[in-house]
């Protein structure tokens, strides 16, 4: 029976029970879990990393009946089960409510949930108490975060001062991570951003980073060998009405939604909400971009008074952190998916350059508009 196509759904649970087309990733996922410890993963939005999460709350949680007939199903011990604290902090509420509250009312929600009842105060030490008392059933916790830089992103620009005051509530927050780690199966964070270990994870002297590791490079966002593999159907049908023979289509879907890199020697991959949109209207047009555009970003390009992406090589440490009082733009391009690793230079130096023409074509055109409103002839909207 051909799956639905998942547009829109984070859930990996909704996904498998409802029949939608899942790309098996558990490989990696596999990988990850085979080493108990702390990672995380940088990764542009819309590329997977909420279901990836919602994924491992599911294994851990012993769901085999989710698995069936993927890669992981009889390589994982299902009777090993942990407790799991999931959180989404795009979802807790920071924006009405503040970081703090937001924090401290999700982790009460989860000590209820789970039958625990919290005698402290403050937030690290909830957050402590937690992690402990779920440990306590002889089980270690794992704790999952995703976007865990939402409550800094959503402020850069022109509420820097919000953004860094996020900066130490979520320092807090994390630092309870390192202090807990005898009580700790698994910690895996994601976000789209990467600051560095002294900015916001102080002290996490075990934080495996699996952004540009390449043996994770292609765990999120589709290979060609994927798409060829689990859109068998879909690129029948798109290339019968677009009247497109088969190697024609897949030619203009790689010219349109390819390109993205995360290691300098890896294979390329495509993003995966431009992919399902595209099968879903068979029609060549922008999809990413029209899930939102961060707006701090085109005010800090026409800030820096930058209105062409064609930037010098840089040294790769460059693309690997950033911080709140000196944001990295090229850094920031990289890691939000508006540019991508092109090549290395023979003196090792990374060339940035658009992945796509999707991309590419939006990008022009918005940093057209953002020169013209420099000059006065028109406006951002």
């Amino acid at each position: 029976m051909l799956k639905k196509l998942p547009i829109g759904l984070q859930d990996f649970r909704k996904i498998i029970e409802n029949n939608f087309l899942y790309v098996d990733k558990t490989a990696y996922i596999h990988e990850v879990v085979s080493k108990p410890g702390t990672y995380f993963l940088s990764r542009p939005r819309r590329f997977g990393k909420s279901i990836t999460v919602s994924l491992l709350h599911e294994l851990y949680n012993g769901s085999r009946e989710l698995f069936k007939g993927l890669w992981i199903e009889d390589k994982w011990d299902w009777n090993r089960k942990h407790p799991v604290l999931h959180f989404s902090l795009t979802s807790i509420g920071f924006q009405s409510i503040g970081l703090l509250p937001a924090l401290l009312q999700e982790i009460s929600l989860q000590a209820r949930y789970h039958g625990i009842s919290l005698s402290t105060e403050g937030l690290a030490p909830r957050f402590r108490e937690l992690i402990v008392a779920l440990a306590a059933g002889g089980q270690k916790t794992v704790v999952l975060v995703d976007e865990y830089d939402a409550p800094m992103i959503h402020y850069l620009g022109n509420q820097m001062a919000q953004a860094i005051e996020n900066r130490e509530i979520l320092r807090e927050f994390y630092s309870v991570l390192k202090d807990t780690d005898a009580f700790l199966e698994l910690v895996f964070l994601t976000g789209v951003s990467k600051f560095s270990k002294t900015g916001i994870f102080s002290g996490l002297n075990n934080l495996d980073d699996l952004s540009m590791h390449p043996a994770f490079a292609t765990m999120l966002g589709y290979t060609q060998e994927e798409l060829e593999t689990n859109f068998i159907r879909e690129i029948e049908t798109a290339g019968t009405i677009l009247n497109m023979p088969r190697t024609k289509l897949l030619d203009k879907m790689k010219e349109w939604y390819n390109g993205y890199r995360f290691e300098e020697n890896a294979e390329k991959v495509y993003n995966p909400v431009s992919v399902n949109h595209f099968f879903s209207r068979n029609k060549f047009q922008n999809f990413w971009f029209s899930t939102g555009t961060p707006s701090f970003l085109i005010h800090l390009l026409k800030k820096e008074g930058i209105f062409d992406l064609n930037l010098p090589a840089i040294n790769p440490n460059g693309l690997e952190t950033f911080e709140l009082e000196r944001l990295n733009l090229p850094a920031i391009l990289f890691q939000t998916g508006y540019l991508t690793i092109q090549n290395v230079t023979n003196e090792g130096l990374f060339q940035l350059n658009y992945p796509n023409k999707e991309v590419r074509d939006t990008m022009i055109e918005i940093l057209m508009k953002s020169s013209l409103s420099v000059n006065g002839e028109n406006s951002i909207t």
